[in-house]
């Protein structure tokens, strides 16, 4: 995929001069405007500290918009049209970014404080350069390597422009003051690629660069009556399917063994469940609904034993009517590929206009239970989600 400059729609021309913000009718009581105070990592103002806003999935930075605090630290930017941006601020080695969403023309983003920069290393193939998506930062790739210095904390989408070939891409979080090292770079080919596994993060691909709200892979059971056989616990003491290895090829799986059912306490009876599930979008509820009319269908590499559902969920239907569709399939032992034709398993009275989250629910073993093998196994090993048709930008546009 070749790279792009995505327009901002601004009302003025931007580079063509710095905006120092306060005073008159630039103040902070601006109306439509971008407004944020700015202070340094010792609380004072960040006087004339110096600002960058760029689109958020951009890797053009022609069309920045450079501006400055005021001598209180205090930001303006007016005539910003709706959107997703990034904003950076820097003084004295110091720096910060913001995820900036613009709605009817204006974002307050309150009381923000600089930190120390960090610095990110990493190797890729070929000649090129390295850019960071939605700031203004990039490195020449000198003998497959590359450095670039004075990032703000935060996380970053990194992207490698080759002299030729395709762009490649990877995600990772930098921590204040900090040196990191860049993960595997994937491809960007498929525009709506979301997952490969490739990176071994636990968020998906396809969630905007600077979100990180949202769009994580996870495994859930029901821990009473349902044995985990592969799994992997990640640091904040959830569950996902484990990122295994196959021919230098990366891939998630979850293998399970359902125990019997009983009945709880309440008089309920209690079946053995277990699901493999991603966010596809953020978990702010301002932005929770995902529109996907646009995409065709869905297409994932499986296999494994056992018996499948895939579906989808609309979080804000209520419990017991989320799930929006059902396509169930049994892997074999071997990978094969499914393109899922989502818009002919719609159920009726649903659309795809709010889904929050793809679903792969481990139904049932493939072999009945026997005296010797009272719990069998359901496996179920996933690589390359693809959305096919639509495209994310008309997704996130909200």
């Amino acid at each position: 995929m070749a790279a792009v400059s995505i327009g901002f729609g601004l009302a003025f021309t931007a580079c063509s001069e710095s905006q120092v913000a306060g005073g008159g009718s630039s103040g902070s009581e601006a109306g439509n405007a971008i407004t944020a105070q700015i202070w340094t990592a010792d609380e004072k103002p960040a006087a004339l500290a110096k600002v960058k806003l760029i689109e958020s999935e951009s890797i053009d930075v022609k069309d920045a918009i450079d501006a400055k605090t005021d001598k209180d630290g205090k930001l303006v930017i007016e005539g910003v049209a709706d959107g997703n941006y990034t904003l950076e601020a820097s003084l004295d080695g110091n720096a910060l970014q913001l995820n900036v969403n613009v709605k009817d023309g204006k974002a307050e983003l309150g009381t923000n404080k600089l930190g120390k920069t960090a610095k990110v290393s990493g190797t890729v193939k070929g000649p090129g350069i390295v850019k960071v998506r939605g700031l203004d930062h990039s490195a020449k790739v000198v003998d497959g390597s590359f450095d670039i210095d004075s990032l703000p904390a935060g996380p970053i989408s990194l992207v490698f422009v080759p002299e030729k070939g395709d762009t490649s891409s990877t995600y990772l979080k930098i921590v204040e003051g900090a040196k990191a090292q860049a993960s595997t770079f994937a491809d960007e080919s498929v525009y709506l690629l979301l997952d490969d596994f490739q990176d071994s993060n636990y968020q998906n691909r396809f969630m905007p660069a600077h979100t990180y709200d949202g769009g994580w892979w996870y495994l859930s059971y029901a821990e009473k009556n349902v044995t985990p056989v592969v799994m992997s616990t990640n640091s904040v003491g959830g569950t996902t399917p484990a990122l295994d290895e196959e021919d230098g090829n990366i891939f998630a799986h979850a293998a399970v063994k359902f125990g019997d059912a009983f009945t709880s306490s309440s008089g309920d009876k209690q079946w053995p469940w277990a699901s493999i599930g991603v966010e596809l979008g953020m978990s702010n509820k301002e932005l929770y609904c995902n529109d996907i009319s646009s995409v065709e269908s869905i297409s994932f590499k499986a296999r494994g034993s056992g018996n499948i559902i895939f579906t989808m969920i609309d979080e804000t239907k209520e419990e017991g009517k989320r799930e929006i569709m059902a396509f169930e399939f049994s892997p074999p032992s071997e990978w094969d590929t499914y393109n899922v034709s989502i818009k002919d398993l719609i159920f009726p009275d649903y659309t795809l206009k709010c889904v929050n989250q793809l679903l792969w629910k481990l139904s049932s073993p493939a072999v009945p239970a026997t005296e010797d093998e009272p719990n069998p196994t359901i496996d179920l090993q996933l690589d390359d989600i693809k959305l096919v048709g639509g495209d994310r930008l008309s997704i996130w546009k909200r």
